[in-house]
């Protein structure tokens, strides 16, 4: 088979079910010679069956399923009843009656009954996992000795990649159904403002002074760790998870004369967050289902005492008997298998044309990093059972992110591989300069290196000069080595070939396209996909080259079989890094109160923020006023009644003495902490736009950009110590963790500026969800309503902003019929539909534009080389 492979014969997983057709052929004939062998007659060649076993989303097909057990169940049969002897027969030797059916056999025809029972064309996900355990079970059950071994193993390994096959189906279902429990769950990512967060800390720290009866002044100085994992949306509407790592260090002074204490300190963290991007939180669970549900195939099947066994261990152990998490592993396998699930359907007299499986295709998420470092002072009085604090801070957030663009995509768009000319001469360049070590060198024999052997040229400029049918010829010869190397490794992954030498032939691939591994040699076919796709460009005559360029690209940069995907994606691309920042200064004032373990706080912040961005309805300055109304319940006494407890015990016994004095003297808490709050948010923004030149200058300065009530509650356990190291010194021990979580109720637009709807609307265009528009539309109709008026209103800043946008965009009238249906807004629900489209169209008019002006941001920086 391998030789074959090797030859070039099976080049494509399309190209496997033909293989297995003719592996069918030959195979019944091995089948006849092995039945004339035990006594058998042997059979006359037939065609074999056509059936096609999966569909493209892997799902198996009802009518073939049934078709390939009943061979299966044939073929067990001649296997578990041998025919005996014509002349055993004609004696009547031997019982007259048959025996009972062998458990192989009856499993079989009980699976049949129960799959034919359905109707869909397909098999359902409780089907699904029925067939594939059952498979399990089959393979176990064949006898593996007897007198035709060699048919017992090839039946065990058909019943194990039938199993297989079906628990990939079942995956596939499971992780849609996962999808579709998931959805709502996490739908309030969907609100800006949103956010889920979990985190750890620890500090260590001396304490000086004295404190005692409530009368004196203390010291502190700390420096703390901690750990965090989030959730969140930003205000566009992209959802971010985020790994943080955070270093902390304070000081602070109190001191207090009876009930009245007062305080201060100085703070200052450093954090740095590593994130991923998802467009929304549909996306969020669409790419990250099989890590956030879970499911199992009995589980499916509610198989009684199993799923309660399942569930009291998952108690202990969360992730146990969770087979979703491998959906990735069996969609791989399932594609890695399908040639050689076609050869022993081919040994049923069955040719398999399913459609080939893409394998487990794992998606490439955007990410980056945040560094954000922080400082700042509060001070706080008490008395009473009251208390006050203000606070100020000052913050700046770095946010580094890298896109990496394929070779392939950026080499078709317009820009010609980068936005900056030099840059794309440069980049054409380096692409040209790279592939030359795929050509061949003044030593070489001829054909000896790939790009040499496609196109029968020496060098880049070679390839841009020859004729469009040696390019075309080119081209159709790396889809065949693709293909022939994407065969080999499946093979290889399938466990098939090791004997015969598969892992050498994997080999003798990778030294021609100069590469040790896997991601070396799909890198250097990309690289050769880019020398031709430039050797191709702005040549009308080499379209046709250039239409089979495209046509094998995403299955270059995502081939069917086990690689590192990040690392491929990061050697095959462009790299373009995108520098943001934020600058925030807050001024907080809270009061407080409190009566035994209940605590009350009033809180009003002042957040002033200037970001640089490249969304340019995003670029600008804001002022945020947080007005938090919150609650606690607290209890920090556990620690030091377990303490009070344990002296009592060793005191009778004498032993209390014989503790460390240190020890003894520790000041220890274990505090628990539930609390919740209601935040009020009123954002002022100015755009960035409203400093450009031909920006009405009466229009310009902060308008509200939208009100935004939410709510958020939290919980926290920390435990703390003092062990005194001498009169008036203390080590601090602190552990922390806690979790929070922040919904929002409502939130509603501002009426004199188009930031908030045009974020929103550009952005839903911009990932392909503009179908959740009109729910959001329909949600801020109160908004819109206030909008409307404000721009039918000549002297309004928003009517100013509008006009801006408008002398931006095409002259074609469509200026007058905007300001007609603005003023036309109150004729009822016919006026205000006609001024939802008029608004709708002046902001898709914008999309472009929109797109443009991120790309001119100049927070870009280009790779002038390949990455």
């Amino acid at each position: 088979m391998l030789d074959a492979i090797g030859r070039g014969a099976v080049l494509a997983p399309s190209g496997a079910t033909e293989a297995a057709g003719e592996a069918a052929v030959a195979a019944s004939g091995v089948a006849g010679a092995l039945r004339s062998a035990h006594g058998q007659p042997a059979e006359a060649a037939r065609a074999p069956d056509v059936l096609r076993l999966n569909a493209a989303d892997a799902r198996l097909q009802r009518q073939d399923v049934g078709r390939v057990l009943a061979a299966l169940e044939a073929r067990v049969s001649s296997l578990e009843t041998p025919a005996r002897p014509r002349w055993v027969e004609a004696l009547r030797i031997g019982p007259l009656r048959r025996p009972e059916t062998p458990p192989a056999l009856a499993l079989l025809r009980d699976l049949q009954r129960q799959l034919a029972a359905g109707s869909a064309p397909a098999l359902d996900i409780r089907e699904s996992a029925r067939f594939s355990l059952q498979m399990e079970k089959l393979a176990g059950l064949l006898p593996s000795g007897g007198p035709r071994p060699e048919i017992s193993r090839g039946l065990a390994e058909l019943s194990e990649r039938l199993a297989l096959h079906g628990h990939a189906a079942w995956a596939q279902l499971a992780r849609s159904e996962a999808e579709t429990q998931l959805l709502p769950q996490f739908a309030r990512f969907d609100r800006p403002g949103a956010s889920s967060e979990r985190h750890v800390g620890g500090s260590v720290g001396v304490g000086l002074g004295l404190g005692e009866g409530g009368v004196g002044a203390k010291a502190s100085f700390n420096v703390g760790l901690g750990w965090g994992r989030s959730v969140d949306n930003d205000d566009e509407g992209f959802v971010f998870r985020n790994r943080s790592k955070t270093a902390t260090a304070s000081a602070a002074i109190g001191g207090g004369v009876g009930v009245a204490k007062l305080s201060g300190g100085v703070d200052g963290r450093a954090q740095h967050t590593r994130y991923e991007e998802y467009d929304s939180a549909t996306a969020f669970v669409k790419l990250n289902a099989d890590t956030l549900g879970r499911a199992s195939r009995r589980d499916t099947l509610g198989q009684g005492a199993r799923a309660a066994v399942g569930a009291l261990i998952r108690l202990f152990r969360p992730g146990h008997g969770n087979e979703l998490k491998h959906y990735h592993r069996l969609q791989q396998q399932a594609a890695d298998q399908q040639q050689r699930l076609g050869v022993l359907l081919g040994w049923l007299g069955q040719r398999d044309a399913s459609a080939p499986l893409p394998g487990s295709r794992p998606a490439v998420v955007p990410s980056g990093d945040i560094v954000s470092v922080k400082g700042g002072a509060s001070a706080r009085a008490e008395a009473a059972g009251l208390s006050a604090g203000v606070g100020v801070s000052v913050e700046r957030i770095d946010i580094h992110a890298k896109a990496w663009t394929p070779y392939w995509r950026a080499l078709a768009s317009p820009r010609q591989a980068a936005r900056d000319p030099e840059i794309a001469a440069q980049r054409l360049a380096g692409i040209e300069a790279q592939a030359q070590a795929l050509f061949d060198g003044p030593r070489d024999r001829a054909g000896a290196r790939p790009l040499s052997r496609l196109s029968a040229v020496a060098s880049a400029r070679a390839l841009r000069e020859c004729g469009p049918e040696v390019l075309l010829k080119a081209v159709q010869g790396l889809a065949a080595e693709l293909d022939h190397f994407c065969a080999v490794a499946q093979q290889l992954d399938a466990g098939i070939g090791k004997r015969q030498g598969g892992a050498r032939v994997e080999r003798s691939i990778a030294d021609s396209w100069r590469g040790r591994s896997r991601e070396d040699v799909l890198a250097n076919m990309a690289l050769a996909h880019a020398a031709l796709m430039v050797a191709a460009a702005e040549r009308p005559e080499a379209a046709p080259a250039a239409q089979a360029l495209a046509d094998i690209a995403p299955r270059l940069c995502a081939p069917p079989i086990r690689h590192n995907a990040g690392a491929l994606a990061r050697r095959t691309a462009f790299l373009d890094t995108l520098e943001l920042k934020i600058v925030e200064r807050s001024h907080t004032l809270n009061l407080g109160g409190g009566i035994g373990p209940l605590g009350v706080k009033a809180e009003a912040t002042l957040v002033e923020r200037q970001r640089v961005h490249l969304n340019p309805v995003r670029a600008g300055d804001y002022k945020d006023l947080r007005l938090t109304l919150s609650g606690s319940l607290a209890d920090a006494g556990a620690l030091d009644k377990l303490k009070g407890a344990l002296m009592a015990q060793l005191a009778p016994h004498g032993l209390a003495e014989a503790l460390p004095a240190a020890l003894a003297d520790a000041q220890s808490a274990l505090s628990g902490q539930l609390g919740g709050g209601v935040t009020l948010l009123l954002r002022f923004y100015r755009p960035q736009y409203h400093s450009e030149a031909d920006f009405p200058a009466r229009a310009a300065g902060f308008r509200l950009q939208l009100s935004r009530v939410s709510a958020s509650g939290e919980a926290a356990l920390s435990v703390s110590g003092g062990v005194p190291l001498q009169p008036g010194v203390s080590l601090e021990l602190g552990l922390s963790a806690g979790a929070s979580a922040g919904v929002v109720l409502r939130e509603r637009w501002g009426d004199n500026s188009l930031s908030a709807p045009m974020m929103h609307y550009l952005h839903l265009q911009a990932v392909g969800e503009a179908e959740r528009w009109p729910d959001l539309r329909l949600d801020q109709r109160p908004a819109l309503q206030g909008l409307f008026r404000r721009l039918a209103e000549p002297g309004s800043a928003v009517r100013a902003e509008a006009e801006y946008f408008l002398r931006r965009q095409p002259q074609d009238g469509f200026g007058e019929r905007f300001a007609a249906a603005m003023r036309g807004h109150g004729d009822g629900e016919a006026g205000f539909t006609r001024a939802e489209a008029a608004l709708e169209e002046l902001m898709q008019r914008q999309y472009p534009l929109w797109q443009a002006d991120k790309l001119a941001f100049p927070g870009w920086s280009e790779s002038p080389a390949a990455a």
